[in-house]
């Protein structure tokens, strides 16, 4: 069974204790974070990538909308609004929302909007890794096509691109790009690189269990022991 990879956003902690305890009933979700307001919450998602959001609307300062407005992620995760207002529901649904579930809601209603994430989530999964990436400079959006990239470094909470001689910074970690990548197309050779699999051109043995990767246009990237399975 696949898990489902939840993010509670709520600013109530007795909501989201609440959520937590009726998920625990379902065995294949599993909550990778809450946040009480917004900002936190952006952080959380560019971070863990979670498959679905349990979100709330209302909350100080910037509300639920405004969180899913300002994602520019290949793939968004799916949002339930979760809210005690039952006006937001037009816009909600506009926003491209899984269910809303009003508050208070029992746990045949919970199961319910659970089933329709679980049915968006199993027919996007035959869609084999990450094909593009979304490139926010300042009020712009670009988008990087993957089989154009030639490796990915970590960089923080960051993913540096390298296309070419360009460069482009992604808000994600490399372990969350990982996990989206296409195996066949991509491999992690070392915890601070990703690298195209059709650009190595060699790999070179340094002693001491290290390695290096030799790409295409002459690009040197480190590659540890750990990973070194990943080559043939």
């Amino acid at each position: 069974m696949t898990p489902i990879r939840v993010l509670l956003v709520d600013d109530e902690p007795l909501a989201r204790q609440r959520l937590r305890q009726m998920l625990a009933d379902h065995a294949d979700v599993v909550v990778t974070g809450e946040a009480e307001h917004v900002e936190q919450a952006r952080e959380l998602v560019r971070s863990e990538r979670p498959d679905l959001i349990l979100l709330d609307i209302r909350m100080p300062g910037a509300d639920g909308f405004s969180l899913v407005e300002s994602l520019h992620l290949t793939p968004m995760p799916y949002v339930i609004f979760v809210t005690a207002h039952a006006e937001h529901a037009v816009e909600a649904f506009d926003a491209d929302a899984v269910d809303y579930l009003l508050k208070p809601f029992d746990e045949e209603r919970l199961a319910r909007a659970l089933e329709r994430a679980r049915e968006a989530i199993v027919s996007r999964a035959p869609q084999r890794g990450l094909d593009r990436f979304a490139v926010t400079i300042g009020r712009v959006t670009r988008y990087v096509v993957a089989s154009e990239v030639d490796w990915i470094e970590g960089y923080g909470n960051y993913a540096r691109l390298h296309v070419g001689k360009a460069t482009h910074l992604v808000r994600t970690t490399l372990s969350a790009l990982e996990q989206e990548l296409d195996p066949a197309r991509f491999a992690r050779v070392h915890r601070s690189a990703i690298v195209a699999l059709d650009r190595v051109r060699e790999l070179q043995s340094l002693g001491g269990g290290e390695y290096r990767v030799l790409l295409s246009d002459g690009t040197r990237v480190p590659m540890s022991q750990r990973y070194r399975h990943r080559l043939p």
